[in-house]
């Protein structure tokens, strides 16, 4: 290995050992109604118990009987993300049964935490080998970027257990197929891998039921590529693949819900029901003009405000409009009417609820991550005006990602207020812009960064080696619960799970970087 490539692995080492602790540290427990849990209980139940009997994870939550058919407990948060992250499950209790159980946290719930990484890993492989595929040229460094600039990286690296890193690796993975299909369309081997597209159509859309943007990813790419949409959707296979893929997906409604849906808003809404009326107001067609002051209103919201719009906290995303401009600048008005189903069936999602999904970011949009960096390096990378604004706020995406909860003034807030939407609402924050500034000059803020990460375990675990962490920070702070709590579980945290954290990791994206697969 060459001395640049042991400077650059000893850099990704250093920043993915700033993963955050947080939900690491505490293990899921059965019995729980929270989104986290629920992601959790599919994987579960899955992996663990082979089948989609959520009885024993969920004992006692009487207001998830939502089978209409039977008394049956089932979570209303989709089994998608519970699919693809059952194999961790699996093998971390072989772990566990092979080598007994750790005291703070399972090798199940430890290896569960990272089926997100290593999704997001596959996913950026897949998008550079799509652009191989497709012959785009494309700067490595910039896409990498691009994608760490959006808020994806706190659903690999901090809340784990939800469902968004799972959907950008289904169209990422989508959009590699579709340019497999179309490098092979005169090969017999093409008929094998349009079935496994339409099948898999139906699986990715158990992550989350409203990404029907996914039936028409491969539209983009044939488009793109110049090749006629009849080679792919009229085949044989591949709707022998859709219909397959559809009869699984309404035999699981049925055996979780009673029903045959593709619609899961009635399941949503008997649970959640603070935005039926947004939902409802689109199905009044007396409120035509209303409805499109309101959607016009949301989508500024959603692109420029100070919580979390994409023009700041997401760049990758914002140019989701630059590229609907310039397909009806350059009058590909085919491609104009595609993009216009896609990226509205996200940003609707998002208007209805008239919230930021009480997280971080507007996460429902990241499922255009992929669709957005290939059209970005077919179309706009030659503007070098666009290429500086999305490296330059790529990076400040990074950052406000970093020091999200460092500070009040980057952090959700838990008492009720006014969100950009006008909504009165607890996890919100309409000034978060506003609030990295202060950040950055606050040594509390870098301190919080360090000691609630991996790095922070690291530097408490060696210094318990020579001296109690406890009795040392007491000579310069005060010894809260909190700091308390931190120390013991950074101290009870096994060795063999930080170094598997600090070796395998920054590996897999060194790989990653490393690929020789792009155009610089």
């Amino acid at each position: 290995m060459k001395i640049k490539s042991v400077y650059f692995f000893v850099l990704l080492t250093v920043i993915f050992s700033l993963l955050k602790i947080d939900y690491r540290f505490n293990e899921i427990p059965y019995g729980l109604e929270v989104d986290d849990a629920e992601y959790y209980y599919s994987a579960a139940t899955i992996g663990l118990d082979f089948d989609l009997d959520f009885s024993n994870q969920m004992e006692g939550v009487e207001n998830r009987y939502l089978n209409k058919e039977v008394k049956k407990v089932v979570p209303f948060h989709p089994i998608g993300s519970g699919i693809l992250s059952s194999p961790f499950i699996f093998f971390g209790n072989i772990f566990d049964k092979a080598f007994g159980n750790s005291e703070l946290v399972s090798s199940v719930y430890f290896l569960y935490s990272i089926s997100p990484i290593f999704y997001l890993v596959v996913s950026i492989l897949f998008i550079q080998n799509s652009m191989k595929s497709l012959k785009i040229p494309y700067n490595k460094s910039l896409l990498i970027l691009s994608i760490f600039g959006t808020g994806i990286s706190f659903y690999a690296f901090d809340r784990f257990s939800m469902s968004h890193v799972y959907e950008v690796f289904a169209t990422a993975c989508l959009i590699y197929l579709s340019t497999k299909s179309i490098e092979f369309r005169k090969h017999n081997k093409v008929k094998y891998i349009n079935f496994i597209i339409g099948f898999l159509m139906f699986l990715f859309l158990t992550i989350r039921w409203i990404n029907y943007l996914f039936f028409i990813i491969p539209m983009i790419i044939y488009f793109i590529s110049n090749v006629s949409l009849k080679d792919f959707y009229t085949k044989a296979s591949f709707c022998f693949g859709l219909i397959s893929g559809l009869f699984l997906f309404l035999l699981h409604t049925k055996y979780l819900y009673g029903i045959y849906t593709l619609n899961q808003a009635p399941i949503l809404l008997s649970i959640e029901n603070s935005f039926s009326d947004n939902y409802s107001r689109f199905f009044d067609t007396s409120m035509f003009l209303e409805n499109i002051v309101f959607i016009i209103d949301g989508v500024r919201i959603i692109l420029f405000s100070q919580e979390f719009g994409i023009f700041f906290f997401a760049p990758i995303l914002f140019l989701s409009v630059i590229l609907f401009m310039n397909t009806i600048i350059n009058k590909n008005y085919l491609l104009t009417l595609i993009l216009i189903f896609t990226y509205s069936v996200p940003l609707i999602s998002v208007v209805v609820t008239q919230n930021t999904a009480f997280s971080y970011g507007y996460r429902y949009l990241y499922v255009l991550i992929p669709i957005n960096i290939i059209l970005y390096f077919k179309y706009l990378h030659n503007y070098s005006i666009i290429k500086n604004y999305l490296y330059v706020f790529s990076i400040i995406g990074f950052l406000l990602y970093l020091f999200f909860e460092t500070t009040e003034a980057t952090s959700l807030s838990n008492d009720y207020v006014i969100n950009s939407f006008g909504m009165n609402t607890r996890y919100a924050n309409p000034e978060y812009l506003s609030g990295l500034f202060d950040a950055l000059f606050m040594i509390n803020a870098y301190m919080h960064i360090i000691f609630t990460s991996f790095l922070g375990v690291l530097i408490i675990k060696f210094l318990n080696i020579f001296i109690d962490p406890i009795e040392l920070f007491s000579n310069f702070i005060e010894i809260s619960p909190e700091i308390l709590n931190l120390v013991t579980n950074s101290i009870k945290f096994s060795w063999y799970k930080l170094l598997f954290l600090y070796l395998l990791i920054p590996y897999l994206f060194f790989l990653v970087v490393r690929k020789k697969t792009s155009y610089d």
